[in-house]
């Protein structure tokens, strides 16, 4: 029972520590750069292998008697040379070479732990290079262990017949257990490491999937969109250049042909805002002076829609913000809270803090949002309006989020919409205001 719960316990002590070490090593190295991956990974490989060498040397499972000596070192020296490379390899080579010197021991134990670090140093010479390659993945670990396991049975079993030493039947028997655990342990941790890097493999090729379906959506959603106003503008041009037009109506398509040719410019500064943000000063600013820049900007294009603003900010309310960046936010969505009113009403902006954040709200009394419309608000070209393509929303859901804030939208239709920017606030003490 006793050198059952040995076995065991080796490998535990042989699976965890690998298997954890290659679980974060891999979701390391998919965020480091390219000249970094792997720069350290043999080193840290033969590090955690010559540790449970060591471990299973110090340990064995079978002690005393004929088959003392016998453990698992075999299994760390093979993964750290098949998974590590010769550096790893020579690690826990070097590692056990040493240790073994400051163990001393008995001659029989000394021919094992000759067998145990040169056998598989010369068959992982001999095959490393082609085992990725031709042999089974699996497959191929498992049966080096094996051979291994059994070059080591075979010399001791040698020496004992030439040093005049008795062979038990037990000998036979462990041995041949001896072998089967090798064999058995070591195919248990390739599975498991292949495993491990087969979901890997699996993961990055799904994000690289849908990187590229993201892109795809994109560019033809922005295709589709940027078609519509150039469309347009080519079918007034064409009017204008194949007949004689009056000139009021000549002023009245020229204008046309310029609006359709601001929208298309608009689409694609949105879509440049989204998929490649540029690197951005962060300022320190007050809301209550970034609003009334927004209400000079806003003011016309509320008056002529008929649309009354109501705005009440606190002062002292500081946040760190692009101020190009958090104005076009603005704008974005004022404009979508007077474009929700159709037949007028009023647009309220108001600015407090709650706790440590600051919050500007935006409510309108317009047609409202569905539970299926809020949910997609945000999304790649969705737009409840019908000449919207949704990049505004996108636009300033990247910026919010950018600055560790967040957009909280509730609304019900008929009734109106309410939209909360949620920011960190700024102490007061020792700023400066980047709009002064």
């Amino acid at each position: 029972m006793k050198s059952v719960d040995n076995i065991l316990f080796n490998v535990l002590v042989l699976t965890i520590p690998f298997l954890i070490s290659y679980i974060f090593w891999l979701d390391r190295s998919e965020l480091s750069p390219a000249p970094q991956r792997g720069r350290w990974r043999p080193l840290w490989i033969g590090a955690i292998n010559a540790a449970s060498a060591l471990f299973c040397i110090t340990h064995p499972f079978f002690a005393g008697g004929a088959c003392s000596g016998f453990d698992l070192r075999f299994i760390p020296l093979l993964l750290a040379f098949l998974y590590g490379g010769f550096v790893s390899g020579l690690i826990v080579t070097g590692a056990i070479v040493f240790y073994l010197v400051w163990l001393g021991g008995s001659n029989s134990i000394w021919i094992v732990s000759i067998a145990a670090v040169l056998v598989p140093f010369i068959l992982a010479f001999i095959w490393l290079s082609n085992w990725k390659r031709k042999a089974p993945k699996i497959m191929f670990p498992t049966l080096l262990a094996l051979v291994s396991a059994v070059a080591a049975c075979c010399i001791l079993l040698i020496y004992r017949t030439v040093g005049g030493l008795s062979v038990s039947p037990s000998f036979w028997a462990y041995g041949a257990m001896y072998c089967l655990l090798n064999m058995m342990t070591m195919g248990l941790i390739t599975c498991m490491i292949e495993r491990i890097r087969d979901n890997a493999a699996m993961r990055q090729e799904l994000v690289r999937s849908e990187k590229l379906h993201v892109i795809g959506e994109l560019a033809a959603s922005v295709a589709h969109e940027i078609r519509n106003p150039m469309t347009v503008a080519r079918g007034f041009m064409q009017i204008i250049s194949q007949s004689r037009v009056p000139e009021e109506k000549l002023r009245m398509y020229t204008g046309m042909v310029m609006e359709e040719i601001d929208r298309a410019q608009q689409i694609i500064c949105d879509y440049l805002s989204f998929a490649k943000p540029q690197a951005e000063k962060l300022q320190q600013l007050d809301v209550s002076r970034l609003t009334q820049k927004l209400t000079n900007l806003i003011s016309p294009y509320a008056a002529m829609c008929g649309v009354e603003l109501a705005i009440l900010i606190e002062n002292e309310l500081w946040v760190e913000a692009n101020a190009e960046k958090m104005l076009q936010c603005l704008v974005n969505l004022t404009k979508n809270g007077i474009e929700a009113m159709p037949d007028g009403g009023v647009l309220r902006v108001l600015g407090y803090t709650r706790g440590s954040k600051v919050v500007l709200e935006i409510a309108d009394n317009g047609v409202g949002m569905t539970y299926d419309q809020l949910q997609q608000l945000g999304t790649p070209f969705y737009s409840t309006k019908h000449k919207g393509t949704g990049l505004g929303m996108m636009v300033s859901y990247r910026i919010i989020r950018a600055l560790g804030g967040d957009i909280e939208m509730d609304s019900e239709p008929g009734k109106g919409t309410n939209c909360r920017i949620i920011l960190p606030l700024l102490p007061g003490e020792n700023v400066h205001d980047a709009l002064e």
